[in-house]
């Protein structure tokens, strides 16, 4: 899955949803000022192939002190699920149905 199609499917996710479009030129300024958080871009072309499915909606958290994206999807069989990611390292810290 190329990471142009990856981009649309999430801006059309968040339509769907109401969140809104995803301004990707805008997306480093919404991010924590002082720290070392990743823009959520980035994030995706690092865990893309680990992932098996559509994108949904995500999310930036601070979670036990430390920055992590909670980014849905829905698998193979269409079940939605929730990675969590690491938004300094984009590191894959779990995956919750």
């Amino acid at each position: 899955m190329s990471a142009g199609r990856i981009w649309f499917g999430v801006a059309a996710m968040a339509a769907v949803l109401g969140l809104g479009t995803p301004a990707r030129a805008d997306e480093t300024a919404a991010l924590p000022e002082g720290q070392d958080v990743m823009p959520l871009s980035a994030v995706l072309d690092r865990i893309m192939p680990a992932i098996e499915g559509e994108l949904g909606a995500s999310r930036l958290i601070k979670e036990h002190g430390a920055w992590v994206y909670v980014i849905g999807f829905f698998d193979e069989n269409g079940k939605p699920q929730e990675l969590r990611v690491d938004a300094t390292t984009a590191q894959i810290l779990g995956v919750r149905q």
